[in-house]
Formats: structure tokens, C-alpha cells, sequence
């Protein structure tokens, strides 16, 4: 809270000065707007690039082939397999896994089923706006003859944005979501933002995305979670009262179990209870 939330109200005539408990849900309803309004620029935004880059205006796909070209003159057996892998990794089977395991895992630790929900869904939902776009855009892939050694030939499909990147980011963003409040919370954002950094860098590296593929995808996954995240909340406010989603606790088991309780210890010369019972005073 800042000093000039510490403020006493000040009442004009006519008017009354708003309840202190109502200041906090009216910032979280205006930051929800915000960042709702953020997501749906940000969408239209990746869809709009995708359309003009597709059109050949403004050179930007000269630039992006003639980079693929470049990349696809180096080549190393460490980085290779690196890129292979994950392109292994984050398909649609093992992605899909992945994303399980994590939300399961949340739901090991926190024992809250609706934050396991939401983990599984900031995951997923960049990679499914993602294959949506591509559909919307249809941009082809980088043609595997005008490369030098391309390491992966992809079936025909398209191109932007990318599904792997998109995948990588919902993770990324689920990580961030899972730490928050924590200490460690700055040291995950920075990890989660290098794994997306690498498997962005990947599709380029083997030869089945431009540049700007793997660059829409992180917008467009933050901008997904960004306007989704308003309605979510909402949902949870409504459905996730306290212990309608949380396991049941077992009566046979205290609450702190490190804890137990210590025994009520007497002073010494004190009376006890049977003593005052027997000569009150």
C-alpha cells in the first residue's frame, strides 16, 4: 500500500468516501482491463504482421529466408541434436505429456485442483491459439531446396507462428504462475525465459521457421494468457470457494504434525486443580 493510499478519505458534500476494503478490488478489476485490452491488441497484432508478411510488403520475408539460409550453413553434432530433441520434446504427444506432468505435479504440491486447472491451461492455450493463427495466416514453411543442409523436412504445413515456441512460452508463463510469491520467483522467470529463447532458436536452427515465427509466438502466447486470465479469475471467484476444490483433510492427522502439543506445565508451590477444587479459598 502506498502513502497516498494510507490517505484518509476525503468527503465532499453530497458525496460519501468509498469503503478502504472496496480500493483493492477496484485496482485488481482495473488491472484485469488492462491486461485484457493488452491480450486482444497483441492478438490482432500477431494476425495482422502474419497477413502483410505473407503479402511479401515491407521485405520482410526476404529477410527472414535469408537468414534460414545463413543458419542453415552452420552446424554443429552438440547443438544438432539439442535442436532435434526438442523438436521431439515439444510435439503434440510429448507436449501434451509434458503439460500433464506439470500440472499434475502443481497439484501434488499445492493439493488445490484449480490451480492445477490453471497451470494446464496457461500451457496449453499459447500453443492452441497458435495453430489457430496458422490456419487464419498460411504462411509455408521455409522450401527445404533453397537451403543447404536442412536438418528437418517437415510435411507440408504452416509456418507462423510456432507451434514448439507457442508450447514452450505457455510453459514458461505456467512456470512463473506456479513460483509467484516465492523467493525464487525472478531466478524461474529468468530460467523460463532462456528455455523459451532456446526453442525458439531450434525451429530456426534446423530449417522449419523464419525468425519472426518463433518471435509472433511468444507475443501471441502472452497475449492469449493476458486476455484469458481476466475471465478465469472471475470463474474461480465464483466456483472456488474455500474447500470446494481442496483434498479433504484426514481427522486422524493434526494440522501441524511437526508441532504436537506441549503438555500444561504447573510452577512450582502452585496449587493444582484438584487442591483448589478441594480447599477454595
Amino acid at each position: 500500500m502506498t502513502a497516498l493510499d494510507r490517505r484518509p478519505p476525503v468527503a465532499t458534500r453530497g458525496t460519501r468516501p468509498a469503503p478502504p476494503a472496496l480500493r483493492p478490488a477496484r485496482r485488481s478489476a482495473h488491472r484485469d482491463v488492462v491486461a485484457a485490452t493488452a491480450g486482444g491488441v497483441g492478438i490482432v497484432a500477431v494476425v495482422a504482421s502474419g497477413l502483410v508478411i505473407t503479402s511479401g510488403a515491407g521485405g520482410v520475408a526476404a529477410t527472414d529466408l535469408d537468414l534460414v539460409e545463413r543458419v542453415s550453413r552452420m552446424h554443429s553434432p552438440l547443438v544438432d541434436a539439442t535442436a532435434l530433441l526438442i523438436d521431439r520434446l515439444l510435439g503434440p504427444q510429448l507436449g501434451a505429456a509434458i503439460v500433464m506432468l506439470v500440472a499434475v505435479a502443481v497439484w501434488v504440491a499445492t493439493r488445490r485442483v484449480a490451480e492445477a486447472l490453471t497451470v494446464a491451461g496457461v500451457a496449453v492455450l499459447p500453443w492452441t491459439a497458435a495453430e489457430t493463427v496458422k490456419v487464419i495466416v498460411g504462411r509455408d514453411r521455409p522450401d527445404p531446396r533453397l537451403l543447404v543442409d536442412p536438418l528437418l523436412v517437415e510435411p507440408h504445413s504452416f509456418s507462423f507462428p510456432s507451434g514448439h515456441t507457442a508450447l514452450a512460452t505457455g510453459l514458461a508463463l505456467a512456470i512463473v504462475f506456479v513460483v509467484r510469491g516465492r523467493r525464487a520467483r525472478w531466478f524461474a522467470a529468468v530460467v523460463a525465459t532462456l528455455g523459451v529463447v532456446v526453442v525458439a532458436g531450434s525451429r530456426v536452427w534446423i530449417g522449419v521457421h523464419y525468425p519472426t515465427d518463433t518471435l509472433a509466438s511468444t507475443v501471441l502466447g502472452c497475449s492469449v494468457v493476458a486476455l484469458a486470465r481476466p475471465p478465469w479469475r472471475w470463474l474461480l471467484g465464483r466456483f472456488d470457494r474455500p474447500g470446494r476444490f481442496d483434498r479433504p483433510a484426514r481427522p486422524d492427522r493434526p494440522d501441524r504434525p511437526d508441532r504436537p502439543a506441549r503438555p500444561a506445565v504447573t510452577p512450582p508451590g502452585a496449587p493444582s486443580v484438584p487442591d483448589l477444587e478441594r480447599n477454595p479459598r
